[in-house]
C-alpha cells in the first residue's frame, strides 16, 4: 500500500452525508433525549397554574377645556414632548397601584401575599425546630428572634402585593393614537378585569387629586402673596401721601403748574417787555436822531393820535390862509387872523411833540426797568425749578411704585378669584373608552406551543450537540473519519468483539454475536487480501510489523487473528518482539520460560528450539523469551536480522507483534529493519494527535506506512451488521 502523504490533515470540505450518517448513528440518543425532555416539558406545562388576561382601553385627553386659564397654576400642558409617556408611567406609579390595591383589598389575596397560603413545613423547618428546642439553642434563637410590629407587617404585606401587581400590569400604548390599553394577569379571571378596569379609575382619580392639591396648593400660596402685596401696596401709598403733606401738593397738577405754567408766563412776559422795550427804544432813538428835523417824517411820530391830531388843525389852518391869499392881501385881517391860526397850530403841534417825545422817553425807562425785573423774575424761578424737578422726580418715583405695587396686587387678585372659582371644577385627563370583560380562556400557559417549542428545541439541541461533540472530538470513530483527520483510508474497520483474543471467534452467544463473530472472520479475511494486493515486491514483503500508538488498542489481538487468517492458505510465523510487556504466550497457552528471540540472540539457542510449532493449522509462535534489560539492544543485534532470514527460508508469512510507538522505540528499530509497518488504532479512544505523531514518527525514520487498521468500531459505526446478515442468509 502506497501512502502519499502520512501527515495530510483533515480536509476542510463538509459532507452533509457524513453528519446525516453522524445523526443517524445516534438517533437512538437523540430521540431519547427529545423523548425525556419533551416528556419534562408536558409535566412542566401540565403543572403550571393557568393565568388569565384582561384588557381595558383608556383615552387620555390632549387638551383641557377648562372655563377659566388655570393651567399656570395646577402646573398641566399637554402640548409638550413626552406627555403621553408621563403618562404611561404615571399609570405604572406606585400612587396608582396603591389605590388599586387599597380599593380591591388585595393585601388579603393569598395571590398577592404569598404569606397567607399555609405551607406544610418542611424537612429543613422541621430540623429548625428540633434545633430550637435544644436548651444551648434557646438563647441563641431568643436573642436572633424579634417579632415584627403590626405596622411591619402591614408593610411587608402591602410590598409584596405591589411587587406581584406591578409584574403583572402592562401599559400598552397603541401608536398615532391617544389610546393605550392596560393588561393585567391574573389565576382569577375576574380578578384580572377588576384589577385592568380598576387601573384606569385609579389613574383618572390620581390625575383629579393632583389637580386639586395643586390647586389648593396655588391658592395658599396666591393668598400669602396677596398679603404681602397688600401690604406693600399700602406701604408705598402711604409713603407718596406723606410726601404729598410734606410738600403741601394735594397732587402732581400743582407741580406741573408750578414747573410749566407759571414758567411759561414768566417768559412770555418777558417777550411782551422786551418787545415794548425794543419799540420804545427804537423810536426814542430815532427821535434822538432826527432832533432839529421835521418830526413828522417819522412815522411812530406821525401816526401818534395827539400828532395826527394837531397835523390835522395845522393842516386846516394852511389851507384857510391859502385860500384867504387868494382873495387877501397879506394885510388883511383875515389874513392876519389866519396866519396867527395857523401859527397857533403849529406852537401847538410842538407842543404835542415834545409832549410825545418826554412820554416815549418816560415809556422807555418804564419798559426797561419792566424788563429787568422780568428776567430777574424768570432767574429766581428758575433756580426754583431746579428744586421743583427734584420733588417731582420723588413724587414721580413713589407715584410708579403705587402704580407697580397695585398692577400686581390686582394680577393676583385676579388669579385668586379664578383659582377660587374653579376649585371645585376639574375636568378629568382621560377617560375608559373600553371596560375589560372577563376573559373566557386562560392567557397563558400555551401548553400546545410549550410542548411543540421543547421537542423542536430539544431535538435541535441534541443534534446540535451531537455534531459539536463530533466536531472537538479528538479520536477516531470510523473509517470515514480516520480519512477525513488523518488524510488516510484504513485498509480495514474491525469490529468490537469480546473473547476472540484467545480462540478464534466463536457462535455459541446466540444469534446477534454470532453474526457480529463472523463479521469480525470476515473483516479480518478482507485485511489479509488488502495486504496480499498492496504487498511490495522486496526482500521482505512477506513479512508483516504489527504496531499500535497506545498500549491496550488490540495490536496482539490483530496480529494473531491475522496470523490465523494467512494460516488458512500459508505457513505462518507470529514472532513477538515486545521483549517489555510479551503477551502472545498467554494466548495460546505456553509456558513463560519457553525459548524465545532473547534465547536465540544471547544464548545462542537453536532457531528449531525457539519456535512453537502448529499451535493452529499451518500458525507456528516464536515467543519473546526470557527477560532482558536492554529490549532495544537486543532488537538492533545483527542476529535478530538473522533470526527474520531464517524464519524466511522456513515459513510463508512472517507476522511481527511490536511494543507500541509512543512511549518507546524498540518497533522503529524493528520497522527500520522490515521497512514497513503496518498500524493499529482503537476505534473511539486514540487521539487523532497520538496518530499523527507516529505516523509522522515513521516518516522521520523513512519508515514506510503499509496500511492501518481501525480496531474496536462499533457495529453501527461499520454499518455492515445488518448487511452482512442479510447477505449471508
Amino acid at each position: 500500500m502506497t501512502i502519499s502523504n502520512p501527515a495530510m490533515q483533515r480536509p476542510l470540505a463538509l459532507d452533509p452525508l457524513y453528519y446525516v450518517s453522524l445523526l443517524a448513528k445516534h438517533w437512538f440518543k437523540i430521540s431519547l433525549f427529545t423523548a425525556l425532555c419533551t416528556g419534562i416539558a408536558v409535566m412542566g406545562a401540565l403543572s403550571i397554574t393557568p393565568t388569565y388576561r384582561a384588557v381595558s382601553t383608556l383615552f387620555i385627553e390632549s387638551s383641557q377645556n377648562n372655563t377659566v386659564s388655570i393651567e399656570a397654576v395646577v402646573g398641566l400642558d399637554t402640548s409638550a414632548d413626552g406627555y403621553y409617556q408621563t403618562q404611561y408611567e404615571i399609570m405604572r406609579s406606585n400612587v396608582v397601584a396603591r389605590k388599586v390595591i387599597d380599593a380591591l383589598n388585595l393585601t388579603e389575596h393569598p395571590e398577592f401575599n404569598p404569606a397567607l397560603i399555609l405551607k406544610e413545613p418542611n424537612l429543613l423547618d422541621r430540623l429548625k425546630e428540633q434545633v430550637k428546642q435544644l436548651p444551648l439553642a434557646q438563647d441563641y434563637f431568643a436573642k436572633e428572634t424579634t417579632q415584627p410590629t403590626a405596622a411591619q407587617l402591614e408593610e411587608r404585606a402591602f410590598r409584596s402585593a405591589l411587587s406581584t401587581f406591578k409584574s403583572k400590569l402592562t401599559i400598552i400604548p397603541i401608536p398615532k393614537t391617544q389610546l393605550v390599553k392596560i393588561a393585567f394577569e391574573s389565576e382569577s379571571p375576574h380578578m384580572a378585569a377588576n384589577i385592568a378596569n380598576q387601573v384606569g379609575q385609579a389613574y383618572i382619580e390620581s390625575n383629579l387629586d393632583s389637580k386639586l392639591l395643586a390647586t389648593e396648593q396655588a391658592t395658599s400660596w396666591i393668598n400669602e402673596q396677596l398679603a404681602e402685596l397688600r401690604q406693600k401696596l399700602e406701604a408705598s401709598e402711604q409713603a407718596l401721601n406723606n410726601f404729598l403733606q410734606q410738600q403741601e401738593l394735594i397732587d402732581n397738577s400743582g407741580i406741573e403748574a408750578l414747573a410749566s405754567n407759571e414758567l411759561a408766563n414768566l417768559t412770555n412776559q418777558l417777550a411782551n417787555a422786551t418787545e415794548a422795550r425794543i419799540q420804545a427804544q427804537s423810536l426814542y432813538n430815532a427821535l434822538k436822531d432826527n432832533q432839529g428835523g421835521d418830526l413828522t417824517t417819522i412815522s411812530a411820530i406821525n401816526n401818534h393820535p395827539q400828532i395826527r391830531e394837531v397835523r390835522s388843525a395845522e393842516s386846516e389852518a394852511e389851507r384857510n390862509l391859502a385860500q384867504l391869499s387868494k382873495r387877501y392881501g397879506p394885510k388883511h385881517d383875515k389874513m392876519i387872523q389866519a396866519q396867527a391860526q395857523l401859527a397857533s397850530a403849529k406852537q401847538r403841534s410842538n407842543n404835542v411833540v415834545n409832549k410825545v417825545l418826554q412820554g416815549l422817553e418816560s415809556d422807555l425807562k418804564t419798559t426797561q426797568s419792566r424788563e429787568q425785573l422780568l428776567k430777574q423774575e424768570l432767574n429766581s424761578k428758575k433756580s426754583e425749578l431746579q428744586s421743583v424737578s427734584l420733588v417731582k422726580g420723588q413724587y414721580d418715583s413713589l407715584k410708579r411704585e403705587v402704580d407697580t405695587n397695585a398692577n400686581i396686587y390686582d394680577l393676583f387678585l385676579t388669579r385668586q378669584k379664578e383659582t377660587n372659582a374653579t376649585a371645585d371644577f376639574s375636568t378629568a385627563d382621560a377617560r375608559i373608552s373600553d371596560l375589560a370583560l372577563v376573559p373566557s380562556s386562560p392567557y397563558k400557559p400555551s401548553r400546545s406551543k410549550i410542548v411543540a417549542v421543547a421537542f423542536i428545541a430539544s431535538l435541535f439541541g441534541a443534534c446540535l450537540l451531537v455534531i459539536v461533540l463530533d466536531t472537538f472530538r479528538k479520536t477516531i470513530t470510523n473509517m470515514q473519519d480516520f480519512q477525513e483527520k488523518l488524510g488516510i483510508l484504513p485498509l480495514v474497520a474491525l469490529p468490537k468483539v469480546k473473547g476472540h483474543k484467545k480462540n478464534y471467534p466463536i457462535t455459541k452467544q446466540g444469534k446477534t454475536k454470532a453474526v457480529l463473530y463472523e463479521i469480525y472472520t470476515e473483516k479480518v479475511d478482507s485485511l489479509r487480501t488488502a495486504m496480499i494486493i498492496n504487498q511490495n515486491q522486496d526482500h521482505y514483503s512477506n513479512v508483516t510489523v504489527i504496531s499500535s500508538s497506545l498500549p491496550n488498542e488490540g495490536k496482539t489481538s490483530s496480529a494473531i487473528q491475522l496470523a490465523r487468517s494467512f494460516a488458512k492458505f500459508e505457513k505462518v510465523l507470529l514472532i513477538d518482539t515486545d521483549l517489555r510487556k510479551p503477551s502472545i504466550y498467554k494466548c495460546f497457552d505456553v509456558s513463560r520460560s519457553q525459548l524465545g528471540i532473547t534465547n536465540y540472540i544471547h544464548a545462542d539457542a537453536a532457531f528449531e528450539e525457539c519456535i512453537v510449532e502448529e499451535v493452529d493449522h499451518n500458525l507456528s509462535i516464536a515467543v519473546s523469551g526470557i527477560a532482558t534489560a536492554s529490549p532495544q539492544q537486543t532488537l538492533n543485534d545483527a542476529k535478530f536480522k538473522q533470526f527474520i532470514d531464517t524464519a524466511l527460508t522456513q515459513f510463508d508469512r512472517i507476522i511481527i507483534d511490536t511494543p507500541p510507538m509512543s512511549s518507546i522505540s524498540d518497533t522503529l528499530i524493528v520497522g527500520s529493519l522490515i521497512g514497513h509497518v503496518t498500524l493499529v488504532v482503537k476505534a473511539n479512544s486514540t487521539k487523532t494527535e497520538t496518530v499523527q505523531f507516529v505516523i509522522d514518527q515513521l516518516h522521520r525514520h523513512k519508515i514506510k506506512l503499509s496500511g492501518t487498521v481501525l480496531n474496536a468500531t462499533l457495529a453501527n459505526d461499520a454499518r455492515t451488521e445488518d448487511y452482512y446478515y442479510n447477505y449471508s442468509r
